[in-house]
C-alpha cells in the first residue's frame, strides 16, 4: 500500500492559519455574547462586615438586574488575603470567578518570597473605589492627633497596642513606618477584620487601629471611638479637623487605598472588558454613587482594564518600596 504525502505551500499554511484565527475569533465573540449563562462568583479574601463587603452587595445586585444571573459574594478570609486570592489564581478563566481585593494584594508579592500564586496568574479587570483609612483610637486614650500618639509611643514604647486586619496589611506597614521613621514603636496585634478589630479597642484590649471608614461608624458618631488621622492625599470632608498622615510627618499613605477587581490572567479579552463596563455602568448610578459617598465613604471609581492594570503597576512599585523601607518579610 503506497503512502501519498503532500506538501503544502507557504499560502495554503497562511490560509489554513487564519482560517483557525477566524474560528477562534468566532468562538470568543460566541462566549461573551452568550456571557454570562450561569451564576458568577466574587470571592472577596475578607469577613462579612466591611464596606468591601457591603459595596460588593449592592454592585452584585446592580449587575443581577443586567445579567439575570445571580452575583454570589463568596468571604473567603485568612492569610491576609492569599487563601482568597489563589482561589481566583488557580480558577478556570472563564470569568465565572472573580477576585475583588483591596490594595493587599500588590503588597504581598513584596511581603512574601514564597506564594502559591504567581501574581501575573491574575489579570485586573476594574477598581470598584478609591479610599482614605481612618486611624482610630480608644476614647481613653490620652490622644487628640496622630502628633500626640508618636510622641505617647515614644514615651511608652511598646505598650500601645496597633490593632490591625493582618500581618502585612497597609494598617501593619504604617505601624511599622512609625517605628522605623518617627522613632514610636507599638505592638502590632493582627486581627481577622473590621468586627473584630473594633471588639478590640472597645475592651481595651487594643489602643490604636487603622480600618475602613464604615465599620467602626456607628463608635465614631457615638464617641466610643475617636479618629486621629487618615490616610490619603486630603483630609476628608465630613473630618475637616482630622489631619492626614503626611501632615503628621509620616510618609508614603499619601495615595489611595482601592478595592479592585481581577479575573484569572487567561480570561478572555472581550469577557474582562464587558464585565468592567457593566460594573461602571451599575456604579454610575447616582443613587447608588451617593450611598457610596455619604454612607460609606468611598469614591466609585470608572477605569478600564488597561486603566486599573496601570494604577496596580504603580501602586505594586510604591509598595515595593515602602515595604523595604520598613523591612519587613513574611516568610
Amino acid at each position: 500500500m503506497q503512502t501519498t504525502h503532500r506538501h503544502l505551500s507557504r499560502r495554503q499554511l497562511l490560509a489554513a492559519g487564519a482560517g483557525l484565527a477566524a474560528l477562534d475569533a468566532t468562538g470568543a465573540q460566541a462566549q461573551t455574547a452568550d456571557f454570562p449563562n450561569r451564576p458568577i462568583r466574587i470571592v472577596l479574601p475578607f469577613p462579612p462586615g466591611t464596606v468591601n463587603d457591603a459595596v460588593l452587595r449592592l454592585v452584585g445586585e446592580g449587575l443581577t438586574q443586567r445579567w439575570k444571573q445571580p452575583i454570589v459574594i463568596d468571604n473567603r478570609p485568612g492569610a491576609s488575603s492569599i487563601i482568597g486570592t489563589d482561589l481566583v489564581a488557580k480558577s478556570a478563566p472563564d470569568g465565572y470567578t472573580l477576585l475583588a481585593n483591596i490594595t493587599l494584594v500588590v503588597q504581598n508579592p513584596a511581603l512574601r518570597k514564597k506564594l502559591p500564586y504567581a501574581f501575573n496568574e491574575l489579570r485586573a479587570v476594574t477598581q470598584f473605589n478609591r479610599q482614605q483609612l481612618p486611624v482610630f483610637v480608644r476614647a481613653d486614650l490620652p490622644v487628640q492627633s496622630v502628633t500626640q500618639l508618636l510622641e505617647l509611643a515614644r514615651a511608652q514604647p511598646g505598650k500601645i497596642n496597633f490593632a490591625t486586619w493582618g500581618l502585612g496589611s497597609t494598617a501593619h506597614l504604617l505601624q511599622e513606618k512609625m517605628r522605623v521613621d518617627n522613632g514610636a514603636p507599638m505592638t502590632h496585634v493582627p486581627y481577622k477584620g473590621g468586627a473584630d478589630i473594633i471588639k478590640a479597642l472597645l475592651s481595651g484590649e487594643a489602643d490604636v487601629a487603622v480600618a475602613d471608614l464604615l465599620s467602626p461608624d456607628a463608635h465614631f458618631k457615638s464617641g466610643k471611638l475617636r479618629v486621629i488621622g487618615v490616610t490619603g492625599p486630603v483630609r476628608l470632608p465630613n473630618m475637616p479637623n482630622v489631619q492626614t498622615l503626611q501632615e503628621a510627618g509620616v510618609t508614603g499613605f499619601d495615595g489611595y487605598n482601592w478595592l479592585g477587581l481581577f479575573a484569572p490572567a487567561r480570561t478572555p479579552d472581550a469577557v474582562v472588558r464587558r464585565i468592567a463596563e457593566d460594573i461602571n455602568a451599575v456604579q454610575a448610578d447616582p443613587s447608588l454613587t451617593r450611598r457610596f459617598m455619604e454612607e460609606m465613604y468611598v469614591t466609585p471609581s470608572a477605569t478600564t482594564p488597561e486603566q486599573f492594570a496601570q494604577i496596580v503597576d504603580r501602586d505594586l512599585q510604591t509598595w515595593t518600596s515602602v515595604i523595604r523601607r520598613v523591612g519587613i518579610t513574611l516568610d
